[in-house]
């Protein structure tokens, strides 16, 4: 059951959406060693599946690429990539809407913020030798 999608198991027929959901699974398993959920889910078990973040277990794992998995493992078929190439397009050129706000360094959430207070901060340090080297 690993790979399967949770409504294949319920007896649902195959869609592009299932293939996604298999192809998430091996890559996430290529990426961990381990299964996103943690175990093979079964129709019982599905309900209550938490997914695992990828750079959790692996941390060069770039969050987008999580984003992109964690998509495609999605227990709701409505919610994962409906083909194959969507999937393939986020890993290609990553997708913003993919990765948290909080998971970019500052320098790329915001460069203007980064070089204001790296500005200040050096101007401080500025401010604070010149007073030690005239006392």
């Amino acid at each position: 059951y690993g790979y399967l999608a949770p409504e294949v198991m319920q007896g649902y027929p195959g869609t592009p959406a299932a293939d996604v959901y298999a192809l998430g699974v091996i890559a996430y398993e290529l990426l961990s060693g381990r299964l996103p959920y943690g175990r093979p889910l079964t129709p019982r078990t599905a309900a209550k599946a938490r997914y695992r973040p990828l750079p959790r277990l692996n941390p060069d794992v770039p969050a987008w690429v999580d984003g992109a998995i964690r998509k495609a493992v999605s227990l709701d078929p409505r919610r994962r990539y409906q083909e194959v190439a969507e999937l393939l397009h986020d890993l290609r050129r990553p997708n913003p809407a993919l990765v948290p706000a909080d998971g970019l360094p500052l320098i790329e959430r915001d460069p203007v913020a980064f070089w204001r207070g790296l500005a200040l901060v050096l101007g401080g340090l500025c401010v604070v030798l010149l007073y030690l080297l005239a006392r």
